[in-house]
């Protein structure tokens, strides 16, 4: 058996630990980063919400304990310099979250409609952006022998939806979304096998929907639908996210963490 320490007394702790977050100032990654900074991380946002920022950053616990760098993550030939300067500022980033959700402004579009312009643009912006800031990080966790990446992926990468819950009502789930959520999810899988043994984990959460003051039918339809009878708030994806980056996971990784109220089980 191996020797016990200190830190195995705390396995959810994440104090010292250096996390990086894209997409920080959004729903569900402003969430993720307030329960990583509670759980005694030193976070840094990356976004492109300056402004964002500037609203919130006088809320969190201690000065310092989150920072901000603003980065274009659409532009995927830049993710090594993105990924370099975060893991200098950081001097070595222990943890990883993708939540970064960049998107085109006709996205929405049914499959009937969808261009093949914005099909490509898509899944630049989302998976391949992803897929690269990921690899980039990997390598530098490698060399230093241990890290933990977390990508946020979706229930729609594992199973198709239920396009009922969206009849009466004028959207429905981007044709793009399913393709990008499930590369992003088998991609995470290659990251888990191919650096494992450099002490790097990586996994993926997969949310289901997140209430966001949509229409009332639609609420009430997925609710419906789901085992625990609501949409999920945005904390509900925050904690399952910083037990992936915490020792509590040390055994965990190529996973898909399914964070849905009981969707994929019913």
């Amino acid at each position: 058996m191996p020797e016990v320490t200190a830190t195995d007394l705390h396995p959810f702790s994440l104090s010292g630990r250096k996390i990086v977050v894209t997409g920080g100032l959004g729903r569900i990654g402003l969430a993720a980063v307030r329960v990583l900074e509670r759980c005694g991380a030193q976070v840094l946002i990356v976004d492109t919400m300056g402004d964002r920022w500037d609203d919130v950053q006088d809320s969190f616990a201690a000065r310092g304990s989150v920072i901000y760098q603003k980065a274009d993550l659409a532009e995927g030939a830049k993710a090594g310099e993105i990924v370099a300067e975060c893991d200098a500022r950081l001097e070595g980033a222990d943890g990883w979250v993708n939540c970064a959700y960049p998107r085109t402004d006709d996205w929405g579009a049914d499959l009937e409609t969808v261009t093949p312009e914005s099909w490509a643009r898509n899944v630049d912006l989302q998976m391949n952006s992803t897929c690269l800031l990921s690899s980039e990080i990997a390598k530098r966790m490698g060399a230093r022998r241990g890290g933990a990446i977390v990508n946020v992926a979706s229930i729609y990468g594992v199973v198709a939806p239920d396009f009922s819950v969206y009849d009466n009502v004028d959207f429905t789930t981007p044709p793009a979304y399913a393709a990008i959520k499930g590369g992003l999810i088998t991609f995470t899988r290659y990251l888990a096998a191919y650096w494992g043994r450099e002490g790097v984990r990586a996994n993926a959460v997969c949310p289901g929907g997140v209430f966001a003051d949509q229409d009332a039918a639609f609420v009430a339809a997925y609710s419906d639908r789901t085992a625990l009878g609501r949409m999920a708030l945005e904390d509900d994806i925050a904690g399952p996210i910083a037990f992936l980056l915490s020792d509590a996971a040390a055994y965990v990784t190529g996973a898909t963490l399914m964070v849905d109220g009981g969707w994929t089980a019913t």
